[in-house]
Order: structure tokens, then C-alpha cells, then sequence
């Protein structure tokens, strides 16, 4: 594997990390990803390929991450601008898909209009700077003809 294919799945395995939460909202440790993949992939060899150590992980250690995480095997791979888009928006939908406030709130906005959405959008950043959180960008829909 290329020095830039290291980076990459080093940098998405990162990322994984960074996005997708246990259901405390704490990052998954290398001790919740061997049980969560049965011992598919060590501990120590999470940490190597998270800090691109290892130049070669096997199309098996790279299905038992994406199993874990909720993405596609796909994720990993690709070209690198469009698809490293893709990749992220995979990874973000299944941190979405894990936290059941999110899901809630998903499953509730879904068949709301255009107005309607955009009003949900701005109330919801309004509640996280209440909140203390930053306001995210590009709050508005994604699906803007």
C-alpha cells in the first residue's frame, strides 16, 4: 500500500474514531473496537493502522471496522477527492444512526416540507448555541435544488 493509501485509511480510521460515538457520546476505545469485531482486529493493530504504522491491512480487518463502525467496506477505498466526501457523510450518517435523539429527531423531520425543515435547521442551531455548542455550518438543506 502506497505512503498516500496509508494516510488515507489512517485518516479515515481517525476520523471514524472522531465521529461515530458509543451511546455515552464517548469515543470508542481500541478495547471496544477487538470485542465490538470478536478479536478480528487486536486492539494494538487498531492503534497501528489508526496511526498509519501499519502499511497493509487485510480486506478482513477492513470489513470488521466498517461492520463496527456502521460504513460501507467501500469507505476505505476510492478515489480521493469525491469519494474522501462520501466517506465522511458515511461515517457522520452512521454516528447519526447510533445516537437515538438523533434518530428521533430524523425520523420525526422526515416528510416536512422545504419551509418547514429550514425552520427545524435554524431552530436547532439556535438550542446548541443555548446549549454552549458551536453552530454548525451549512445548517441548511443539503438538497437545495
Amino acid at each position: 500500500m502506497s505512503t498516500r493509501a496509508r494516510e488515507t485509511v489512517s485518516a479515515k480510521i481517525d476520523h471514524l474514531f472522531g465521529t461515530v460515538r458509543r451511546p455515552d457520546g464517548r469515543e470508542y476505545t481500541y478495547d471496544d473496537v477487538e470485542r465490538g469485531t470478536s478479536g478480528r482486529v487486536s486492539r494494538s493493530y487498531v492503534w497501528k493502522l489508526r496511526h498509519g504504522r501499519n502499511s497493509n491491512p487485510s480486506l478482513d480487518v477492513l470489513e470488521a471496522l466498517s461492520e463496527f463502525f456502521g460504513v460501507p467496506p467501500s469507505y476505505f477505498f476510492g478515489p480521493q477527492l469525491e469519494d474522501d466526501r462520501r466517506a465522511r457523510d458515511s461515517a457522520e450518517v452512521a454516528a447519526l444512526l447510533r445516537d437515538p435523539s438523533a434518530r428521533l429527531v430524523a425520523q420525526q423531520a422526515r416528510g416536512l416540507g422545504a419551509g418547514a425543515l429550514d425552520a427545524l435547521a435554524d431552530m436547532i442551531q439556535h438550542l446548541r448555541r443555548m446549549d454552549g455548542g458551536a453552530p454548525l455550518n451549512g445548517h441548511k438543506r443539503a438538497v437545495d435544488g
